[in-house]
C-alpha cells in the first residue's frame, strides 16, 4: 500500500475492480477506484516477441520517457500519467505457454506492464515528485510480477 497511496487522490471509498482475462494466466487488468473515479489501472499480458515499448507507447502517455530497470526489462518508460516495462518472462509451467495452445503456436516469451495514474498531477512544481512516485511503484510491481508470472 506504500507505493500505491501517493497515486491516489484523498477519498472516502476505495474500492478495486478487477477484469476477467480472455485466457487466465495471460493477461489481468486491475483498477483502484476512489469516490467512484477510476484513479490507477494496472494491466499486464503475455506476449511473444521483443519490443521497444517506450518507442510503441508513446502516443498513449503524457511526456513519456525512458527509465533503465535493468534485470529481465528491455524496455520500460515513466510519464506524467502512468507507466510501461517490456520484460524477457517465459511462462511457469503451469501457465499458458502458447498464444494458440491448440497447435502450439506463438510461444509466450515476454510480458508487457502498462500503468495509468488518473489524470496525473495538474501542478507542475510537483511533477518531478509525481513521476518519481510512478516509477517506484513500477519498480516495485515489477519485481513482485516476475516472481509470480515468470519461471527461474
Amino acid at each position: 500500500m506504500s507505493r500505491i497511496k501517493p497515486l491516489l487522490p484523498p477519498g472516502e471509498e476505495v474500492r478495486e475492480i478487477s477484469s476477467k482475462p480472455v485466457r487466465v494466466g495471460a493477461s489481468k487488468s486491475c483498477s483502484l477506484v476512489v469516490d467512484k473515479k477510476e484513479d490507477l489501472t494496472v494491466s499486464f499480458s503475455r506476449q511473444t516477441g521483443e519490443l521497444d515499448i517506450a518507442y510503441e507507447a508513446e502516443d498513449k502517455y503524457i511526456d513519456l520517457k525512458r527509465v533503465s530497470l535493468g534485470g529481465v526489462v528491455n524496455s520500460a518508460a515513466v510519464a506524467d500519467d502512468g507507466a510501461v516495462a517490456w520484460m524477457a518472462c517465459s511462462p511457469k509451467p503451469n501457465q499458458p505457454q502458447y498464444e494458440t495452445p491448440e497447435t502450439k503456436q506463438g510461444r509466450y516469451s515476454h510480458l508487457v506492464l502498462e500503468v495509468h495514474a488518473g489524470d496525473g498531477v495538474k501542478e507542475s512544481e510537483n511533477i518531478e515528485e509525481w513521476r518519481a512516485h510512478i516509477e517506484k511503484f513500477l519498480r516495485a510491481y515489477v519485481s513482485e510480477l516476475v516472481k509470480v508470472w515468470c519461471s527461474g
